[in-house]
């Protein structure tokens, strides 16, 4: 340690005098980045000029506004990247959305007629199992005629029909171990199926409608995606009385799983919701037997979901383009501002440039060419 401490020591007396930098560059020599620091360690102070000072000024505040740039845009207008894959449903279950009916008379979109003396609402979970290795099953499902559905906004409609529990919807036709739907059928009143309703003529049952519209109400997660404005998916159908149509509404699973950006958030958030995807339309002469069932409605699972995969920018992402700008910038000028400085100091103090002969030298020798170089000088 000692001789360490004596090595430095007689470094220092050999070191030549610096000619300091003028008064501007001295007084802001410490923001200087570029500045150019002379071998050894020792030597006092900076060698700066008012070229990179000034240039370490606009890299200073090009950086601090690049910085309040990306920061408001992480923190209010973070836009995610997005990646989206189609997966097969199989033996995959759900719970089935809620869902409400009701009837609309003529065009006035004011009044709803729920009046089983007109018609009736029959539900039922069904299933069917692969290879219909057992037989089909259909389990009534009981329905409420004065239902007023929470997620329903305010509208002028005076009433509706839900059902009192919500069946499982699962699988894909002939390909899943169990398929199941929710199968709604509606019919027109037949005097005795009603236990205490008297039905209407054939007559005006048949000019009610013609005029009316079927309205099936499935409702839908309106905070699912921020831009969504619809809590419900509404879809009309209209009665004929001489054709039995058929149709089938495709609810499509959708996955969305979102990445932590360390910021709000540290884990993946995953969630799921049902949506209305598509429907098929059959039509066919009615049923004998069952001449009052007019319209059947299979609210069925799509054969695929959607998942997407959602990736904010995260604060790592943030400050590595903090860190990846100034290792450019820096680098870039550096190579120029830096190698302007030490030309300026060696061209400033021509005995420095030398010093590192005189570090190898015996101490004799050191000391009688640092006298002979100082002699030359004057």
């Amino acid at each position: 340690m000692a001789s360490q401490t004596e090595d430095a020591s007689f470094s220092e007396y050999l070191a030549p005098s610096i000619k300091p930098n003028n008064e501007f560059s001295s007084k802001f020599a410490i923001l200087d980045v570029f500045a150019f620091i002379p071998v050894p360690v020792f030597a006092p102070g900076k060698s700066s000029s008012k070229r990179s000072i000034c240039f370490s000024f606009i890299l200073f505040f090009a950086m601090l506004g690049y910085i309040l740039t990306t920061l408001h845009t992480f923190l209010y207008n973070n836009v995610p990247r997005t990646s989206q894959k189609q997966e097969s449903i199989d033996n995959k279950s759900f719970k089935m959305p809620n869902i409400a009916i009701t009837v609309i008379p003529d065009m006035d979109y004011g009044i709803s007629v729920v009046n089983q003396q007109f018609y009736s609402i029959r539900m039922s979970q069904g299933i069917l199992y692969e290879g219909l290795s057992k037989e089909r099953k259909e389990d009534p499902i009981s329905v409420n005629y004065e239902c007023n559905p929470s997620w329903m906004p305010k509208m002028n409609f005076t009433s509706f029909i839900c059902p009192t529990q919500l069946g499982n919807l699962e699988g894909n036709l002939f390909t899943s171990n169990q398929f199941q739907f929710i199968k709604i059928d509606f019919l027109t009143c037949v005097d005795g199926a009603t236990p205490g309703v008297v039905c209407k003529s054939k007559k005006e049952i048949e000019e009610f409608l013609v005029k009316a519209r079927i309205f099936l109400f499935i409702e839908q997660d309106a905070d699912f995606y921020k831009t969504a404005v619809n809590a419900f998916k509404a879809l009309f159908y209209y009665a004929v009385p001489t054709l039995y149509q058929k149709y089938e509404v495709y609810l499509e699973n959708k996955e969305m799983a979102t990445e932590p950006d360390y910021f709000y958030s540290f884990t993946t958030q995953k969630r799921s919701a049902l949506f209305y995807g598509k429907e098929k339309t059959y039509a066919s002469a009615l049923v004998p037997g069952q001449e009052n069932n007019l319209i059947t409605i299979w609210l069925r699972l799509n054969e695929e979901e959607d998942q997407q995969k959602l990736q904010p920018m995260n604060l790592t992402e943030v400050l590595g383009k903090w860190g990846a700008l100034w290792s450019v910038l820096f680098t870039t000028f550096g190579l120029y501002f830096m190698t302007w400085n030490k030309n300026k100091f060696y061209k400033r103090n021509p005995e420095w440039e030398n010093f590192g002969s005189f570090i190898n030298e015996s101490p004799r020798e050191a000391i009688s060419s640092k006298v002979q170089l100082e002699l030359e000088t004057r």
